[in-house]
């Protein structure tokens, strides 16, 4: 179970985090969003798979990544109130895709690891 949390990661499983990713998400704070991505991989691929293996090796810290901006949706009309607001964050994509890593890496093991009760 530890060996493929821990593994390395492979250019192909970072493409599949990022194409697994909705293409028409809202920007993140970066300004990039999954539809740059599944568009220009060829380009953003060398660059995109060192930074995401630099973290999986403890040499890159999320933390430049980290920033979130938080918007707010109306759900009504002229809102008035701050209840009358949604609000949604936006993430940095390549956080976003160091994310779905881990979840994919974690799903096949969730049932050895939560309790059926």
């Amino acid at each position: 179970m530890n060996n493929s949390m821990c593994s390395l990661v492979l250019d192909e499983e970072i493409k599949e985090a990022a194409f697994q990713l909705g293409a028409s998400k809202a920007l993140g704070f970066d300004g990039f969003s999954g539809i740059f991505y599944n568009n220009y991989w060829e380009i953003s691929r060398e660059d995109l798979c060192k930074m995401v293996k630099a973290f999986f090796q403890g040499e890159f810290s999320v933390h430049c990544l980290n920033m979130i901006e938080i918007a707010l949706i109306p759900k009504v009309p002229n809102p008035e109130a701050v209840t009358q607001f949604r609000p949604i964050a936006l993430c940095n994509f390549t956080y976003k895709i160091i994310s779905k890593i881990l979840a994919n890496r974690l799903k096949p093991m969730l049932a050895e690891i939560i309790s059926p009760q």
